[in-house]
């Protein structure tokens, strides 16, 4: 009986044995690595904060299934102060110590046009560069098109929906006040072309440094752009500088409309500008337009902005970005935020359709693969396009109370790079 006993007890400690060895193989699947790189210091600090904890709220809930295990995605992000020296650097890091297998939601057109000939570098090792926030031409079209794939309308669209927003309001003198780099240069091409084809010259141009902050004096730009009478102001670059230049526009007596493209952050701007105008006793709200490159993250009638709403609770104040959480840690979302756990949530879609997720090159595979994916914001979605971006849709938005007001039905801009 005893011997029986032994034998028994033997062969449950064998088949406890097996379950631990099948658990511990599990345990040990490593996460599946995505490199971020973003200004979490500097003057795009508040919109890198929110893209990050959008993606995170998406992607800390969510494990990819990989045959009979899942895989985690662990987001590693970093700080570039918004240069493209920091950029650089930190995109070499993700592809080669820590083994990233795609490059994700990369913040800024200054660092974003430094970074695509590092992919090109490193093609041989399937390098590419999923969702930059940026409408940069150069990641759409060739040679650097092949790297990237981008979630989000171009510069040329979202300034072709403002100055269509202008001529419609019967504006025919348009100016532009523009960050002095790459950014600013391609907000300024989009508004010569936008321009272009309704005949109407850009009346006034001023710019401004990449560094410049809610501190800095623009009233001299304000002073240039007054000598041209405009009746419509783009604005390019990010909120602490258009909360700026908005700021010195009213107070010089300039009350044209200012038209701002999404990367001045939406709500992010408009908190700026709401503080601003308390201390001056002046409302910097009036006159302003928007555009978006994503839906209203408060449509109660999309699934995805439901998720994120959620999701964003869940997160809390877990997963802290570089530089930490700026305290409180607000659960309110926002246009930036939405954008970050949409490029996330796309990019899990694709993620699913790779046999291998080690493997670098199988990613542009798994795009096509992939095909028409439903992202949870009304219409499907893909990147197989000649320009590998997902989205040719503008959303426009005036501010009241502090928020993003859609202010017409959105706006299909498939042909504005023409």
């Amino acid at each position: 009986m005893i011997a029986d006993m032994l034998r028994r007890a033997g062969g449950a400690l064998f088949v406890l044995a097996l379950a631990l060895a099948g658990l511990d193989r599990a345990c040990a699947q490593p996460p599946v690595v995505i490199g971020m790189t973003a200004g979490f210091s500097g003057p795009t600090r508040a919109m890198a904060v929110e893209l990050y904890r959008g993606a995170q709220a998406c992607l800390e809930s969510r494990e990819i299934p990989h045959g009979e295990n899942a895989r985690k995605i662990v987001l590693h992000a970093a700080d570039d102060g918004y240069e493209p020296g920091p950029a650089i650097e930190n995109t070499v890091r993700f592809l080669t110590r820590d083994k990233a297998l795609a490059l994700f939601s990369q913040l800024g057109t200054p660092t974003v046009s430094r970074v695509l000939p590092v992919l090109r570098a490193y093609a041989d090792q399937g390098a590419r560069l999923f969702f930059p926030v940026t409408g940069l031409e150069a990641s759409r079209i060739p040679p650097y098109v092949r790297f990237a794939y981008n979630l989000r309308a171009s510069y040329r669209q979202e300034i072709e929906a403002l100055v269509g927003a202008f001529a419609a309001q019967g504006a025919t003198r348009v100016a532009i006040c523009h960050q002095a780099d790459a950014f600013g240069r391609s907000g300024w091409d989009g508004a010569r072309r936008a321009l272009a084809r309704r005949n109407l010259p850009l009346c006034g141009e001023a710019t401004f440094a990449r560094s410049a902050m809610l501190a800095d004096d623009m009233s001299p730009q304000a002073k240039v752009l007054a000598g041209c009478k405009p009746q419509a102001i783009l604005l390019v670059g990010p909120a602490p500088a258009c909360a700026a230049a908005i700021r010195d526009f009213r107070r010089a007596g300039l009350d044209a409309v200012v038209g701002v493209v999404s990367f001045a952050g939406g709500e992010l701007l408009l908190r700026t500008l709401a503080a601003e105008g308390a201390r001056l006793g002046l409302d910097l709200e009036q006159n302003l337009l928007f555009s978006q490159v994503v839906p209203d993250w408060r449509d109660e009638t999309l699934p995805a902005a439901r998720d994120y709403r959620q999701a964003l609770v869940a997160l809390g104040d877990r997963l802290p970005p570089p530089g930490g959480w700026d305290a409180p840690v607000s659960q309110a979302g926002s246009a930036v935020g939405f954008e970050g756990y949409l490029n996330a949530r796309l990019l899990l879609a694709i993620l699913q359709a790779m046999p291998d997720l080690d493997a670098r090159g199988g990613l542009d595979a798994a795009v096509v693969a992939a095909g028409q994916v439903d992202i949870g914001i009304g219409r499907p979605v893909s990147l197989t396009g000649p320009a590998h971006q997902a989205l040719d849709v503008v959303y426009l938005n005036r501010a009241s109370g502090g928020r993003l007001v859609p202010l017409t039905q959105a706006v299909a801009l498939a042909g504005a790079e023409d």
